[in-house]
């Protein structure tokens, strides 16, 4: 009994992470911006969707977890810019994500992919990103 585990919800943290960040940059490209680990109905005109895919654990208290990041920007009068601008500020807040503060349960950002473009069939500016995140668990009693 002594040997559990639980693992945070890294959906949960990272949204929370990115809403809050994006909040305290304060330029009007991080305004107004839906965090979530769903695409909301109806569509929003800034929305950054966090996807955990899972992976291997690596020891009794790590695992190496996969994140896709879809940036997306429905209004776009710049032609795709301002999601790129967007999407390279989460990416730099999830890059720089790994520390030892309470609750967070990111040990290491091992692998970082994008932000690049993706195309939609609606025209909508999409900016798509990977990490490979190790994450340390906690003691369950």
């Amino acid at each position: 009994m002594g040997s559990r585990v639980l693992f945070t919800d890294l959906e949960l943290y990272l949204t929370g992470r990115i809403r809050a960040e994006l909040a305290s940059i304060g330029s009007p490209i991080t305004q107004g911006v839906f965090v979530s680990n769903q695409f909301p109905s109806p569509a929003r005109p800034k929305t950054v969707v966090v996807r955990d895919d899972s992976g291997p654990t690596t020891s009794i208290i790590t695992k190496e977890l996969s994140v896709g990041i879809t940036v997306l920007a429905g209004d776009d009068p710049t032609q795709g810019q301002q999601a790129t601008e967007l999407a390279n500020l989460v990416f730099m807040i999830v890059a720089d994500c790994a520390g030892p503060e309470p609750g967070n349960p990111v040990a290491r950002v091992i692998n970082a992919t994008g932000p690049y473009k993706v195309t939609e069939e609606s025209g909508q500016p999409r900016r798509y990103m990977t990490f490979e995140l190790a994450v340390v668990g906690t003691p369950y009693p």
